[in-house]
């Protein structure tokens, strides 16, 4: 699914590359697709783009009724699980590489423009959460510990699984650190940089990133 990146590319570019993938032969499709809803209904014209690419993603993940803007690039799909109705807006970069590379969206969550999830470690996101524009989880990072006056890309990379619960919500531009839990209905503010567990139903900001507000008693 990695073609998906080709999404960048201009139409006329696609279609003189048609044969050459499954995966640009369905992109043609989705843009022609986008194009004919244009015609008859302007004001819905990226929509239906980015359901029709949804569609022809879909089987490759077992889901239904995806949506997948322009651009979106998808490292491993085959360690790659979509839910149901899972939205992932244009230029939105997923990775599961590697031993341990998984990435499990659960259903109807929405990713918005330009976020980037590394899952080489491992990343599980919840049903029906709102991940705004900007946002990166790493779930794996280089070390610096081993050789303190060594060099950094000789010291290897750490791997810890990160887990964002049911119906969360992540503001736009937040950094999610490896190891990471965040609770079911917790809210992270935009621009925070998650180290530590947020626990359900808690809101958290800051860089650091502190817990502030507990959402029942707001």
């Amino acid at each position: 699914m990695g073609g998906l990146g080709q999404a960048g590319r201009s139409l006329e570019e696609l279609l003189a590359a048609l044969p050459a993938t499954p995966e640009l032969a369905a992109e043609v499709v989705a843009r022609l697709g986008g194009g004919a809803a244009a015609r008859m209904y302007p004001q819905r014209s990226q929509g239906a783009e980015n359901r029709l690419r949804g569609i022809l993603a879909g089987p490759r993940f077992g889901a239904r009724g995806l949506r997948l803007g322009r651009g979106v690039t998808i490292d491993g799909p085959e360690n790659v699980r979509l839910g149901d109705k899972v939205s992932l807006a244009g230029g939105v970069f997923l990775s599961a590489t590697g031993d341990q590379g998984r990435i499990s969206i659960g259903e109807v969550t929405h990713v918005d423009r330009g976020s980037v999830l590394y899952g080489q470690g491992g990343l599980e996101i919840g049903a029906r959460c709102a991940i705004a524009a900007h946002v990166v989880i790493y779930s794996q990072t280089n070390r610096f510990d081993l050789a303190p006056h060594g060099e950094i890309l000789e010291q290897g990379t750490r791997y810890a699984p990160v887990k964002v619960g049911d119906d969360v919500w992540i503001g736009a531009g937040a950094i999610l650190i490896p190891g990471i839990t965040v609770g079911d209905h917790a809210v992270i503010a935009a621009g925070a940089v998650i180290t530590k567990d947020v626990p359900a139903w808690h809101v958290a900001g800051g860089v650091p990133a502190k817990v502030l507000k507990d959402r029942r008693e707001m």
